[in-house]
Parts: C-alpha cells; sequence; structure tokens
C-alpha cells in the first residue's frame, strides 16, 4: 500500500533497532505488576500472597476491583476484596487485569495521542479478541484479552520517540484504521506490532505473548501456525471494520479467510459477534 504524498514525510528518525537503544524513551513496567506477572505465572501460588502484593498499590487495586464487577465478567455478587476477585475469577483472568490496567498507568501523557481513545480501541481489540479465542478454543481468553489490550501499546513508544513521523503519518492515515500496519511496515521497516513485542520481551512477558505481537500483522508468515496471533489479527480487522463504518462481507475489505481457517472459525462465527463497542461497553473502568 502507498500513502499518496508520502514522498513528502519526513525522512525516519531512527530503525527498531534504534529505537530501542535510546532507553530513556521506553517505559519501564511498574514493578507490582512485573512482580505479579512472575507470581501469577506458578499456578499453585497461594491466593493471599497475590492479594497482598496487588493491594500494595492503591491504584491497581482500584482498577482491578472496578474491572472484576463490571458487567463484562457477569459475576453474581458484588466484589468487594482483591482475594475475593482472584477467588471468583481465576489466575488467569487476574494475570489479565493487572496486566492491563498496569498498562493504563505507565503512559501517563504522549504529544499528539488522546489516550483515552487509544485505550478504548486498545479494549475494543481485547475484547473481540477474548470472544473469539471463546469460540477457537485453541486459545486462553484472558491471555488474548490481554494481548489484545496491548497490541497497539508500540504506537505510544513510536508517538514518543518518532514525533514528526508519527503525526504525519496519523494525519494521514490513523492508527486504528485498516492497513496501518502494512503503511508501518513499508515506511518505516517496521510496525507498531513489532515494536510492542520487543517491549514485551524487554519486560519478559510470556513467548507467546512476544510472539503474537510480533507477528500478527501477518501471522500466515510465520513458521508455525499461531493461533493467538491469529485471534488478534481477526481482532484488529474487525475493530478497524467498524472504525471505518464498514460491514463484514462489504466489498472494500475481504474476509481474512486464511487467518479464519487456521484456527477453526467460519465468517458466521463473526457476523454472530456483538460490535466491538458493545463488547466493550462495559470495560470503561480501565480507562477511568
Amino acid at each position: 500500500m502507498t500513502i499518496p504524498g508520502s514522498e513528502n514525510y519526513t525522512e525516519i528518525a531512527m530503525t527498531l533497532d534504534e529505537l530501542f537503544a535510546e532507553s530513556h524513551l521506553l517505559p519501564t513496567v511498574p514493578k507490582v505488576v512485573f512482580d505479579l506477572i512472575e507470581l501469577l505465572r506458578n499456578e499453585d501460588a497461594a491466593v493471599s500472597v497475590v492479594a497482598r502484593k496487588i493491594e500494595l498499590d492503591q491504584v491497581l487495586t482500584a482498577r482491578v476491583l472496578r474491572m472484576a464487577n463490571s458487567p463484562y465478567f457477569g459475576l453474581r455478587r458484588k466484589i468487594l476484596s482483591i482475594q475475593d476477585a482472584i477467588q471468583l475469577l481465576g489466575f488467569s483472568s487476574i494475570r489479565s487485569l493487572v496486566v492491563s490496567s498496569g498498562l493504563t498507568g505507565t503512559f501517563r501523557k504522549i504529544d499528539g495521542v488522546n489516550l483515552p481513545a487509544f485505550w478504548s480501541h486498545s479494549l475494543r481489540v481485547a475484547a473481540v479478541a477474548r470472544y473469539l479465542a471463546g469460540k477457537t478454543r485453541r486459545v486462553d481468553q484472558s491471555l488474548a484479552f490481554t494481548v489484545g489490550s496491548m497490541h497497539a501499546i508500540g504506537h505510544l513508544i513510536m508517538a514518543s520517540a518518532m514525533k514528526e513521523q508519527i503525526a504525519e503519518l496519523n494525519a494521514a492515515h490513523p492508527f486504528d484504521l485498516m492497513g496501518r500496519l502494512e503503511v508501518e511496515q513499508q515506511k518505516f521497516g517496521f510496525h507498531y506490532g513489532e515494536v510492542g513485542s520487543r517491549l514485551a520481551a524487554r519486560w519478559k512477558f510470556a513467548p507467546e505473548f512476544v510472539s503474537a505481537l510480533s507477528c500478527f500483522a501477518n501471522p500466515m508468515e510465520a513458521e508455525h501456525v499461531d493461533p493467538l496471533a491469529n485471534v488478534l489479527h481477526l481482532a484488529v480487522w474487525r475493530v478497524a471494520l467498524e472504525r471505518e463504518g464498514l460491514r463484514i462481507g462489504d466489498a472494500q475489505h475481504v474476509w481474512p479467510a486464511l487467518s479464519a481457517d487456521a484456527i477453526g472459525l467460519s465468517e458466521d462465527v463473526m457476523q454472530d459477534m456483538p460490535a466491538p463497542r458493545e463488547l466493550a461497553s462495559d470495560l470503561e473502568s480501565m480507562i477511568a
């Protein structure tokens, strides 16, 4: 895909390696989040220990409780404590809440980026990814939600480190529209998914997390079928379709059949799915 007028863009400021060499430009995962990621990898960890760790951060505690009490999780009784949330939701869902909530607090302000709109978009992708993971049964739903919520975090890093280039690109092709990843690959030699993948590796996230972020733009080019990357690819496609006011089946954007077939999803599943904005409507506490 060629961007009209792209020859007038400011020259690229840095490569992917150069971007990550500028460590002062990179966010650091909050220590409590990092510690919890490590702790929650052990399914035998004591609930009380996990709860105490979360409670060390008041903001994180409040966000997790708001999220656990949202209609999105459909719990029948009020969650009053972190320990209650863990026992009812399980470690996998709590891991998703901790990572997603922690990330929103990591980026306070990015010039030229409307952060509430950015996180709203990310949560729509997360909600769709979780839904599709439940349909394919080849991907953990909570993992799909977490990766979906982080899928575009590389955009924030690029917007911080390459302000002029990203501002110009956003004006011509907003990051949440169809084809943005291909446009970035053409112009910069990398895209925001790869930046997010490099950051996830730096933060020592799980290998499947890192891999999905790296290849969701073109999952069929991966050496092996990556179910999580294909779920994420479909989720990003569906949210972009909604963003552009289009419906599944519109001639402008062909159904990504290869990714769907790779994880056993039919077009009917996507047709029957609620709209992304509806799936994510109860997640606003995440960005409050």
